[in-house]
């Protein structure tokens, strides 16, 4: 690969310099690819993803990403904040695709261990990606660290609270603008909180009032984005009774209705003493 800087800076000089360059090996590229690790462990090692049905999960996948590409060409950042805001986005998809895969193993539990497991879950590729890119400095990869944990924060809180709304009155639709609703929110109440501490250290606090307009438009901007990347993946939890099953075993609401194939307590129970009626 050939690198020339280029200028017009007129009758000073020429518009070109002299060329440089630069062997540059396939495997250079490979750490960007080890984000994706998490993702094919996720097929590979869980038997309940061996199925054919599993591979939806990518069509919200490239959905996702096709309106992150569409963002991109919106946004005007240098290249190394495009790089920063790529890698908290492909965490953060590829966590909620793997959160997808394993949710079925995650209703069993206490509904905090569920959380906390879930968290988890969503940051670990996150974390693999940080490393991977390798971060310039310690200061870097803790902001990235920070904004990546608020994301997730404000997406699985959003679960949490539209799901305490639902508890006793579901539906898709109404579930959804509850989803919405919380998750904006909680990006806004995150991301002030976050702006805070970090300008009590930078000791700025006698300038929040200037920049607060600005720290709630970010919240904003950023609870609209978790929604949007989260909706391709509701769309296809509603339509697919594959992923329909995970969704309403992770969060057991009662107000759920019951699907064949997933166990129902009090049914089970009922069948089990009518069949010891009988049997006496």
């Amino acid at each position: 690969m050939k690198i020339v800087p280029a200028a017009d800076i007129g009758d000073l000089g020429p518009k070109q310099g002299t060329s440089v360059t630069y062997d540059w090996k396939w495997y250079y590229g490979a750490p960007t690819l080890t984000l994706w690790l998490a993702l094919i462990a996720a097929f590979v090692f869980i038997k309940a993803n061996r199925n054919p049905q599993a591979l939806l999960i990518l069509g919200p996948l490239l959905i996702a990403n096709l309106l992150w590409l569409l963002f991109k060409s919106i946004l005007v950042f240098n290249s190394a904040d495009m790089e920063m805001f790529t890698l908290l986005f492909n965490s953060l998809a590829i966590g909620i695709t793997v959160l997808w895969l394993l949710a079925h193993k995650l209703g069993d539990h206490h509904r905090f261990v569920t959380f906390l497991s879930a968290l988890i879950i969503m940051g670990l590729p996150g974390l693999l990606g940080a490393v991977s890119y390798g971060m310039e400095s310690s200061v870097e990869t803790i902001a990235f660290v920070s904004v990546l944990a608020m994301l997730v924060f404000a997406f699985l809180l959003g679960f949490v609270l539209a799901s305490w709304r639902c508890r006793k009155r579901y539906g898709p639709a109404r579930f959804m603008l509850w989803l919405g609703l919380w998750t904006v929110t909680t990006a806004i109440v995150l991301m002030v909180a976050f702006a805070s501490v970090v300008l009590m250290i930078q000791g700025r606090v006698m300038r929040y009032d200037e920049v607060l307009l600005e720290i709630l438009t970010i919240g904003l901007v950023c609870g609209l984005g978790i929604y949007l990347i989260d909706l391709p993946y509701m769309i296809l939890a509603f339509c697919s009774s594959f992923f329909r099953e995970r969704f309403y075993a992770c969060l057991r609401l009662k107000s759920m209705p019951h699907i064949s194939g997933q166990a129902d307590p009090q049914r089970q129970d009922a069948s089990e003493n009518a069949h010891a009626e009988e049997r006496c």
